[in-house]
Protein backbone atom coordinates (compact mmCIF):
# COMPACT_ATOMS: atom_id res chain seq x y z
CA UNK A 1 0.00 0.00 0.00
CA UNK A 2 1.52 3.63 -1.50
CA UNK A 3 -1.37 5.76 -0.24
CA UNK A 4 -3.73 5.51 2.51
CA UNK A 5 -6.44 5.73 0.10
CA UNK A 6 -6.28 2.15 -1.28
CA UNK A 7 -7.30 1.19 2.54
CA UNK A 8 -10.94 0.56 1.02
CA UNK A 9 -9.50 -1.20 -2.09
CA UNK A 10 -7.48 -3.67 0.17
CA UNK A 11 -9.78 -4.49 2.52
CA UNK A 12 -12.28 -5.60 0.22
CA UNK A 13 -9.69 -7.86 -1.34
CA UNK A 14 -8.93 -9.01 1.86
CA UNK A 15 -12.61 -10.16 2.76
CA UNK A 16 -13.16 -11.67 -0.85
CA UNK A 17 -9.78 -13.78 -0.15
CA UNK A 18 -10.50 -15.24 3.23
CA UNK A 19 -14.01 -16.44 2.09
CA UNK A 20 -12.28 -17.59 -0.97
CA UNK A 21 -9.32 -19.67 -0.13
CA UNK A 22 -10.75 -20.51 3.55
CA UNK A 23 -14.17 -20.95 2.81
CA UNK A 24 -15.02 -18.56 5.84
CA UNK A 25 -15.87 -15.08 6.47
CA UNK A 26 -14.78 -12.28 8.90
CA UNK A 27 -16.52 -11.99 11.59
CA UNK A 28 -15.11 -8.74 13.85
CA UNK A 29 -12.61 -6.04 13.22
CA UNK A 30 -10.66 -3.89 15.48
CA UNK A 31 -9.34 -0.63 14.72
CA UNK A 32 -8.38 2.74 15.28
CA UNK A 33 -10.44 6.13 14.89
CA UNK A 34 -8.48 6.46 11.66
CA UNK A 35 -10.74 8.18 9.09
CA UNK A 36 -9.91 5.44 6.08
CA UNK A 37 -11.97 2.65 8.72
CA UNK A 38 -14.36 5.04 9.64
CA UNK A 39 -15.84 5.51 6.03
CA UNK A 40 -16.03 1.45 5.71
CA UNK A 41 -18.97 1.71 8.13
CA UNK A 42 -21.52 1.01 5.66
CA UNK A 43 -19.38 -1.89 3.82
CA UNK A 44 -18.84 -3.76 7.19
CA UNK A 45 -23.07 -3.73 7.85
CA UNK A 46 -23.46 -5.12 4.26
CA UNK A 47 -20.72 -8.09 5.04
CA UNK A 48 -22.26 -8.17 8.62
CA UNK A 49 -18.88 -7.38 9.85
CA UNK A 50 -18.65 -6.95 13.74
CA UNK A 51 -16.51 -3.88 13.97
CA UNK A 52 -14.77 -2.20 17.02
CA UNK A 53 -13.03 0.90 17.67
CA UNK A 54 -11.32 2.62 20.36
CA UNK A 55 -11.62 5.92 22.06
CA UNK A 56 -9.91 9.06 21.31
CA UNK A 57 -6.30 8.77 21.97
CA UNK A 58 -6.39 5.33 24.32
CA UNK A 59 -4.38 2.99 21.96
CA UNK A 60 -4.32 0.53 24.66
CA UNK A 61 -8.29 0.02 24.04
CA UNK A 62 -6.33 -1.83 20.56
CA UNK A 63 -3.40 -2.98 22.20
CA UNK A 64 -3.54 -6.64 20.53
CA UNK A 65 -2.61 -4.40 17.09
CA UNK A 66 -0.13 -2.52 18.85
CA UNK A 67 1.61 -5.20 20.40
CA UNK A 68 1.86 -7.32 17.29
CA UNK A 69 3.07 -4.01 15.45
CA UNK A 70 5.98 -3.71 17.94
CA UNK A 71 6.62 -7.14 17.57
CA UNK A 72 7.24 -7.05 13.71
CA UNK A 73 8.77 -3.59 13.62
CA UNK A 74 11.62 -4.95 16.22
CA UNK A 75 12.02 -7.87 13.62
CA UNK A 76 12.14 -6.18 10.37
CA UNK A 77 14.65 -3.58 12.40
CA UNK A 78 17.29 -6.19 13.31
CA UNK A 79 17.18 -7.49 9.72
CA UNK A 80 17.71 -4.53 8.30
CA UNK A 81 20.56 -3.21 11.02
CA UNK A 82 22.13 -6.55 10.77
CA UNK A 83 22.31 -6.28 6.66
CA UNK A 84 23.21 -3.16 6.51
CA UNK A 85 20.61 -2.21 4.21
CA UNK A 86 19.37 0.98 3.53
CA UNK A 87 16.23 2.21 4.99
CA UNK A 88 14.75 2.46 1.20
CA UNK A 89 14.31 -1.22 1.80
CA UNK A 90 11.97 -0.83 4.96
CA UNK A 91 9.05 -2.79 2.92
CA UNK A 92 11.46 -5.98 2.22
CA UNK A 93 12.49 -5.87 5.75
CA UNK A 94 8.78 -6.06 6.68
CA UNK A 95 7.31 -8.68 4.66
CA UNK A 96 10.36 -10.50 5.39
CA UNK A 97 9.92 -10.74 9.36
CA UNK A 98 6.55 -11.18 8.77
CA UNK A 99 7.16 -14.51 6.57
CA UNK A 100 9.30 -15.61 9.18
CA UNK A 101 7.15 -14.83 12.67
CA UNK A 102 4.32 -16.62 10.66
CA UNK A 103 6.43 -20.08 10.57
CA UNK A 104 8.17 -19.98 14.36
CA UNK A 105 6.48 -21.84 16.87
CA UNK A 106 4.33 -19.22 19.41
CA UNK A 107 3.22 -19.94 23.08
CA UNK A 108 -0.23 -18.44 22.08
CA UNK A 109 -0.94 -21.43 19.76
CA UNK A 110 0.59 -24.39 22.02
CA UNK A 111 4.40 -23.94 20.03
CA UNK A 112 2.54 -24.34 16.80
CA UNK A 113 3.47 -22.21 13.93
CA UNK A 114 0.45 -19.70 12.60
CA UNK A 115 1.21 -21.20 9.33
CA UNK A 116 0.10 -24.70 10.95
CA UNK A 117 -2.99 -23.35 12.27
CA UNK A 118 -4.11 -21.60 9.10
CA UNK A 119 -2.90 -24.35 6.40
CA UNK A 120 -2.97 -27.49 8.80
CA UNK A 121 0.19 -28.30 7.46
CA UNK A 122 3.83 -28.03 8.38
CA UNK A 123 5.71 -24.96 6.79
CA UNK A 124 8.75 -25.46 4.35
CA UNK A 125 11.90 -24.48 6.09
CA UNK A 126 14.38 -25.67 2.92
CA UNK A 127 14.18 -22.22 1.30
CA UNK A 128 14.49 -20.32 4.20
CA UNK A 129 18.20 -17.93 3.48
CA UNK A 130 19.44 -15.25 6.04
CA UNK A 131 18.40 -12.01 5.09
CA UNK A 132 20.11 -9.65 2.84
CA UNK A 133 23.29 -11.78 2.42
CA UNK A 134 24.79 -11.76 -0.60
CA UNK A 135 23.99 -13.64 -3.46
CA UNK A 136 24.48 -15.10 -7.11
CA UNK A 137 21.59 -15.32 -9.50
CA UNK A 138 21.84 -17.07 -12.85
CA UNK A 139 21.91 -15.03 -15.85
CA UNK A 140 19.17 -17.03 -17.95
CA UNK A 141 19.78 -14.98 -21.21
CA UNK A 142 22.98 -14.35 -21.67
CA UNK A 143 24.89 -11.58 -24.51
CA UNK A 144 27.36 -13.69 -25.75
CA UNK A 145 28.85 -16.53 -25.10
CA UNK A 146 32.02 -15.00 -23.47
CA UNK A 147 29.45 -12.99 -20.70
CA UNK A 148 29.18 -13.78 -17.05
CA UNK A 149 26.96 -16.47 -16.23
CA UNK A 150 26.11 -14.91 -12.60
CA UNK A 151 25.61 -11.60 -11.49
CA UNK A 152 25.78 -10.27 -7.56
CA UNK A 153 22.82 -9.39 -5.59
CA UNK A 154 21.57 -9.35 -2.41
CA UNK A 155 18.66 -11.33 -1.09
CA UNK A 156 15.19 -9.47 0.14
CA UNK A 157 12.81 -11.90 0.77
CA UNK A 158 10.52 -14.60 -0.68
CA UNK A 159 7.98 -13.11 -3.36
CA UNK A 160 4.35 -13.98 -3.24
CA UNK A 161 3.02 -16.51 -5.70
CA UNK A 162 6.40 -17.63 -7.05
CA UNK A 163 8.68 -20.36 -5.61
CA UNK A 164 11.78 -18.06 -5.99
CA UNK A 165 13.44 -15.20 -4.33
CA UNK A 166 13.30 -11.65 -4.62
CA UNK A 167 16.95 -10.09 -4.96
CA UNK A 168 18.04 -6.99 -5.85
CA UNK A 169 21.03 -6.76 -8.66
CA UNK A 170 23.67 -4.15 -7.49
CA UNK A 171 24.83 -3.11 -10.71
CA UNK A 172 21.87 -2.45 -12.30
CA UNK A 173 20.20 -1.42 -8.88
CA UNK A 174 16.87 -3.27 -9.64
CA UNK A 175 14.94 -5.85 -8.02
CA UNK A 176 13.90 -8.96 -9.98
CA UNK A 177 13.14 -12.68 -8.95
CA UNK A 178 15.10 -16.00 -9.74
CA UNK A 179 14.97 -19.43 -9.02
CA UNK A 180 18.40 -19.92 -9.28
CA UNK A 181 20.54 -18.90 -6.38
CA UNK A 182 23.55 -19.51 -5.01
CA UNK A 183 23.72 -17.48 -1.33
CA UNK A 184 26.64 -16.83 0.63
CA UNK A 185 24.81 -16.43 4.04
CA UNK A 186 27.76 -15.37 6.25
CA UNK A 187 28.79 -12.44 3.98
CA UNK A 188 27.20 -9.42 3.89
CA UNK A 189 27.41 -6.53 0.99
CA UNK A 190 28.97 -3.53 2.40
CA UNK A 191 28.53 -0.33 0.61
CA UNK A 192 31.51 1.67 -0.13
CA UNK A 193 32.19 4.48 2.45
CA UNK A 194 32.89 7.88 1.33
CA UNK A 195 36.15 9.02 3.17
CA UNK A 196 36.22 12.61 3.19
CA UNK A 197 39.62 13.76 3.42
CA UNK A 198 40.22 12.15 0.37
CA UNK A 199 39.58 15.36 -1.84
CA UNK A 200 41.66 17.51 0.41
CA UNK A 201 44.73 16.14 1.09
CA UNK A 202 46.82 17.07 3.87
CA UNK A 203 48.51 20.53 3.61
CA UNK A 204 52.06 21.28 3.05
CA UNK A 205 54.68 22.22 6.28
CA UNK A 206 55.10 26.21 5.81
CA UNK A 207 59.23 27.01 5.93
CA UNK A 208 60.79 28.26 9.38
CA UNK A 209 60.70 32.04 9.75
CA UNK A 210 63.99 33.73 9.68
CA UNK A 211 64.72 35.58 12.94
CA UNK A 212 67.71 37.23 12.50
CA UNK A 213 69.91 39.11 9.86
CA UNK A 214 72.59 36.22 10.96
CA UNK A 215 71.74 33.89 8.40
CA UNK A 216 72.06 36.71 5.48
CA UNK A 217 75.90 34.91 5.44
CA UNK A 218 74.39 31.20 4.15
CA UNK A 219 74.24 30.59 0.46
CA UNK A 220 71.09 30.87 -1.05
CA UNK A 221 68.32 28.06 -1.18
CA UNK A 222 68.96 26.88 -4.40
CA UNK A 223 72.46 25.57 -3.15
CA UNK A 224 70.59 23.80 -0.33
CA UNK A 225 69.97 20.27 -1.46
CA UNK A 226 66.11 19.21 -1.00
CA UNK A 227 66.13 15.03 -0.57
CA UNK A 228 62.80 15.25 -1.47
CA UNK A 229 63.32 17.02 -4.83
CA UNK A 230 64.50 14.04 -7.85
CA UNK A 231 65.85 17.23 -10.18
CA UNK A 232 68.01 18.25 -7.01
CA UNK A 233 71.68 16.92 -7.59
CA UNK A 234 72.55 14.57 -4.79
CA UNK A 235 76.13 15.45 -4.03
CA UNK A 236 77.12 17.71 -0.86
CA UNK A 237 77.38 21.04 -0.95
CA UNK A 238 81.24 22.75 -1.69
CA UNK A 239 82.57 23.17 2.00
CA UNK A 240 84.33 26.59 0.76
CA UNK A 241 80.53 27.78 0.29
CA UNK A 242 79.72 27.40 3.86
CA UNK A 243 80.58 29.78 6.48
CA UNK A 244 81.99 28.55 9.38
CA UNK A 245 80.76 30.30 12.82
CA UNK A 246 84.28 32.79 13.14
CA UNK A 247 82.77 34.56 9.91
CA UNK A 248 79.05 35.07 11.15
CA UNK A 249 78.81 38.69 12.55
CA UNK A 250 76.90 37.69 15.67
CA UNK A 251 79.87 35.10 16.88
CA UNK A 252 82.14 36.66 19.97
CA UNK A 253 84.68 34.45 20.68
CA UNK A 254 85.49 33.53 24.23
CA UNK A 255 88.60 34.37 26.23
CA UNK A 256 90.55 31.51 27.28
CA UNK A 257 90.77 31.40 31.16
CA UNK A 258 93.85 32.50 32.66
CA UNK A 259 96.57 29.88 33.64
Amino acid sequence: MRNKSETQTLLRQFFHYVHTQFNTKVQKLCFDNRAEFISLKFFFLEEGVLFQHSCVYTPQQNGVVERKHRHILENARALRLQSHLSITFWGECILTAVHIINRLPTLLLHKKTPFKILYNKLPDYSRMRVFGCVAFATIVNPSSKFSPRGTKCIFLGYPMGQKAYKLYDIATQKIFTNRDVVFLEDTFYHPPQVNPTAHNPPALPLPLPIMSDSFSHFPPSSAIIDPFDPHMSSSPAPTDSVPSLLELPSYTPLNPPAA
